[in-house]
This record gives structure tokens, C-alpha cells and sequence, in this order.
């Protein structure tokens, strides 16, 4: 548990460290914990602010009052339920995201000691810089936010980036890309870089096209589907 721990704090001291000790003893389990217990504090506490993007969305489709109310009451019980639930189906994400690579490593990579449990160590891990800074987003959220301000989901993003260029009113998939173009993700990039450096026994600079696409490729979900 020492050791787990120790990885957790080097993730931000010193993440070649970490990554390094993952690749000869992939452990995850308290990383997950972690994991679990930051996406639950996350979630509760933007939760009034996601339900204020839900109720703008049904009622921009026309919805009349008693079928908002029965929205309502049906997505509160969801929600209620998905705080804690939500991030225990995670572990399907991380197990999906892992395999795939595992088969991009196999054709990519010289190193043939890489294993799943290595990527999925590390996969859950890199998952803690997210949670970090979405607990950041989360924090400014709730002090400079107002509830009554909030439209669309890019609206839930509070961290400086390029969205702050837009006018009101622009694409919401335009803003929530470049919302994520900031000086934290640039930083979850650079841990995703050297990662990939370590595990893979890769060259820097390919490491970090490397992390950028696969950065790009997380974020393509939540930017496609933005409302």
C-alpha cells in the first residue's frame, strides 16, 4: 500500500518514478480507489449545475411543464443513483482503452515484456491527473458559476482556455474542444508522453505525438456529444 501510495504522489512530483515502478509492479487497486472516491466528490458537487444543463436541453426541445417535471423526477433518480455506480463501470472504460493499447503497442513497439496489467496500471493512474483537474474545474465552478448561467455544457467548463476566445452563443462541440486546450491539459498531455516513453521504450518526441492523439481521442466523446 506504501508503494501505491508513493506512485499516487509521484504522478505529480516525479512521474517518470512512477511509471517506472508500475512497469515492474503494475498495481492499481488503491489508484482506483482513489479514482472512485474523486469522480463520487466531483459529480455531487456539479450535480446542480448538470441538471441545469439537462433542464435547458429539454426545454430548448419544446417539452411542455408536466412532461419537464416527469423528466425531471425520472433523470433525479438516475443521477441519485449514477454518483455512486457511474464510476465503478469505469473499470469497463479502462479494461476497453487498455486492450485497445495493448493491440496498438503489439504492432508499434518493440517491447514484448509489455503486458494488459502494465497498460491498465497505468491507464487508471493517468486517470488521476483527470480527476485533479476536473476537482479544479469543479472548485472554480462553484465560486464563479452562476447556476442560472449555465445553458450548455460547455458552459461547466471553468479552467482558462481557448473557449474563453468565442462569442456567447457559438457551437457548443467548437467550444467544448477548445475548452479543453489549457495549461492543465497540456499537462495531463505531458504525463500521458512520459508514460508512453517508459512503457513503450519510446523516443520523446514520438511519445509525445503519440499522447496528443491519444489525449485527442478521449476528449472526442465528450466534445461530439456536447449540447
Amino acid at each position: 500500500m506504501k508503494e501505491s501510495l508513493e506512485n499516487i504522489g509521484n504522478l505529480i512530483a516525479e512521474p517518470s518514478l512512477a511509471f517506472s515502478r508500475l512497469k515492474s509492479q503494475p498495481r492499481w487497486g488503491i489508484a482506483f480507489i482513489v479514482f472512485y472516491l474523486l469522480t463520487v466528490l466531483i459529480t455531487w458537487a456539479i450535480l446542480p449545475y448538470s441538471e441545469a444543463v439537462s433542464a435547458a436541453q429539454l426545454m430548448k426541445r419544446g417539452l411542455q411543464p408536466e412532461q419537464l417535471d416527469a423528466a425531471e423526477n425520472i433523470g433525479q433518480i438516475f443521477k441519485s443513483i449514477g454518483i455512486f455506480v457511474g464510476p465503478i463501470f469505469a473499470i469497463l472504460v479502462f479494461v476497453i482503452t487498455s486492450a485497445f493499447l495493448k493491440l496498438v503497442a503489439r504492432f508499434l513497439t518493440k517491447n514484448g515484456s509489455l503486458e494488459f496489467i502494465h497498460i491498465y496500471a497505468a491507464v487508471i493512474h493517468i486517470s488521476l491527473i483527470d480527476c485533479l483537474i476536473q476537482l479544479v474545474n469543479a472548485a472554480l465552478l462553484l465560486v464563479f458559476k452562476d447556476i442560472e448561467g449555465v445553458k450548455s455544457s460547455a458552459d461547466l467548463k471553468m479552467i482558462p482556455g481557448l473557449h474563453l476566445l468565442l462569442e456567447g452563443g457559438a457551437n457548443p462541440k467548437l467550444a467544448m474542444l477548445l475548452s479543453h486546450i489549457n495549461p492543465l491539459n497540456l499537462w495531463l498531455i505531458a504525463v500521458i508522453a512520459i508514460a508512453i516513453a517508459v512503457f513503450a521504450d519510446m523516443e520523446k518526441n514520438r511519445a509525445r505525438v503519440a499522447a496528443v492523439i491519444l489525449w485527442f481521442i478521449g476528449i472526442l466523446p465528450e466534445v461530439v456529444f456536447a449540447t
